[in-house]
């Protein structure tokens, strides 16, 4: 499966989404990093492949035998990226999805609605332009809090979306991005990190166990985002979710 993560606007957790949720359920999928301004792939603990928006034919001959990849468009390069997709025709066949990440800021939805509106005019069909939502809190009602995208998709009908397509805020992704480690690293790590930050503090390492009591709550939390992610990505890409709009 390749897809592409992107939108016009930034902050909304493309590269979070690109190396936690994605990657991770994509048999390790590489990474290709197309942004001119900060690298926040890498910074999510990942190897990626650098390229800028104007390199897109280079960056079609690297991924065109790939089986599986993701494409982390940076919001700068956003517009080259679709206007050299163009001139090549037929190239956006080359990706099963279009991911469009989004939070809750007015700004940030509206730059979905014009990334998503962007992606259709190109003819790309409804059922490959999906919709997540990030940095959701708990008590949230995703449909009040993105009534304009839902409202999109129900008059326009050219993207998919759906209420349970929606990662939680969870102190994890800051963590990983801190400790430059990735969330499957810890998920996998089967070190008692309490045990060792317990050594740490009897040798006098007190930053030492500072750091295992840190990689310790990160075990916590990202065993809930796990969980979560699961979820998002099962109802978006291996399930026919009920109730998604489209």
């Amino acid at each position: 499966m390749k897809v592409v993560v992107m939108n016009f606007s930034g902050n909304v957790g493309k590269s979070t989404i690109a190396a936690h949720l994605l990657k991770p359920r994509m048999n390790d999928a590489k990474i290709f990093s197309i942004e001119t301004l900060n690298d926040d792939a890498s910074r999510e603990g990942v190897d990626v492949e650098n390229y800028k928006g104007k390199q897109f034919n280079a960056l079609m001959e690297e991924i065109i035998l790939e089986k599986d990849c993701i494409i982390d468009v940076g919001a700068s390069n956003v517009e080259d990226f679709c206007q050299l997709m163009s001139q090549h025709k037929g190239s956006s066949k080359q990706f099963d999805y279009f991911v469009v990440p989004t939070v809750g800021e007015k700004k940030q939805i509206y730059d979905t609605i014009k990334t998503i509106d962007t992606l259709a005019g190109m003819g790309i069909p409804r059922k490959r332009i999906k919709v997540i939502f990030n940095k959701i809190e708990v008590d949230d009602s995703v449909e009040q809090e993105f009534s304009l995208i839902f409202t999109s998709a129900d008059q326009k009908k050219h993207f998919t979306v759906h209420r349970d397509w929606a990662l939680v805020h969870n102190e994890a992704f800051e963590n990983c991005k801190e400790l430059e480690i990735p969330l499957a690293a810890i998920l996998a790590d089967k070190t008692d990190f309490r045990a060792q930050g317990l050594a740490a503090k009897e040798a006098g390492n007190e930053v030492e166990a500072r750091r295992f009591i840190k990689l310790c709550l990160l075990k916590m939390t990202a065993l809930s985002a796990a969980e979560n992610m699961d979820q998002v990505f099962d109802g978006m890409f291996r399930q026919k979710s009920e109730g998604a709009a489209s």
